[in-house]
């Protein structure tokens, strides 16, 4: 089987600033992996204030997707499974779920976008990422309320929270629940949640990104210092079940995603830029032999 690969918007980064050097990397990418380019990278591309800059990566892009494909944004894609699953839970397989945004596809070698658009990409994402942090961290004070009476219950590490969260009636069922009852309008209950999450890899990975969030921002230690992930890096979780590999330059954004991938149990490496070219090889004998395949579909249709 082809490998997938996804390369987060700090991994496209690295890519580009490689020049040159990065040809040889290109070529192997169009033999021997499936790359997978994500709706998440694409917006935030969009959103580059420099346009000269966010041209070059949009270039790089219709580059890669001469053999590569794209999927929804995690909002879309976690809609679309839940939809999917209500409609009918018996027959539910979460890998026939055609979650591949063709509309970006298409919109990137058109550039279907105006810069009064890419200024507008960029606000956006920047006050979801504001009222992202403002949700986590106004529940500390009441947390830590209630923490003050036994500190020993305060969670050092992820682990730690995700423990806590497992409990019956705890912060992940109730994650999950909110999520799921906004497609129907109708929410499940925690045992329906906890036989979806079961059966749906990338939907269970959202939730634990969003225990990462609550673990960072309402529970971790106050002296504890440490880089962690953002909003849009934590929402990057739910592509994880679709790659084998998932390239990000960013340390805590790998930081926390290996954590989540543990913790939720998807098999999935989490490199930096530097680590994956290092172990890279080209998998084709020669360019002028290599005839770049559409690898395994993430599709139900193509």
């Amino acid at each position: 089987m082809v490998p997938r690969i996804i390369f987060d918007t700090s991994g496209l980064n690295c890519l580009e600033d490689s020049g040159v050097a990065s040809e040889s990397i290109m070529r192997g990418l169009q033999c021997g992996f499936n790359v997978v380019l994500t709706g998440m990278s694409v917006e935030e591309i969009i959103a580059t204030r420099t346009e000269e800059r966010r041209e070059a990566l949009l270039r790089r892009c219709d580059r890669l997707l001469q053999s590569a494909q794209c999927l929804w944004p995690p909002q879309e894609i976690v809609r679309l499974l839940i939809s999917a699953h209500f409609a009918n839970p018996s027959t539910f397989d979460w890998t026939k779920v055609d979650v591949r945004a063709r509309a970006y596809e298409a919109a990137i070698p058109r550039r279907d976008f105006t810069d009064a658009v890419c200024v507008e990409q960029g606000r956006q994402h920047f006050q979801l990422e504001k009222n992202f942090r403002k949700y986590w961290t106004r529940l500390r004070p009441k947390l830590d309320a209630i923490l003050a009476q036994d500190p020993s219950k305060r969670p050092n590490t992820y682990h730690d929270a995700v423990t806590i969260a497992l409990r019956d009636a705890g912060v992940l069922w109730g994650l999950g629940q909110r999520l799921y009852k906004y497609v129907p309008k109708r929410e499940p209950s925690e045992a329906e949640i906890k036989s979806f999450m079961d059966v749906c890899p990338p939907f269970r990975a959202a939730c634990y990104g969003l225990v990462m969030a609550w673990y960072n921002w309402s529970l971790r230690p106050q002296d504890d210092q440490t880089a962690t992930a953002g909003r849009n890096d934590l929402m990057t979780a739910t592509y994880l079940p679709y790659c084998e590999r998932f390239i990000s330059d960013d340390w805590a954004h790998r930081k926390d995603l290996r954590e989540v991938a543990t913790e939720a149990k998807v098999a999935c490496e989490i490199l930096s830029f530097k680590e994956f070219e290092q172990g890279f090889a080209l998998p084709c004998p020669a360019p002028s032999v290599c005839v770049p395949g559409p690898g395994p579909d993430l599709t139900e249709s193509s």
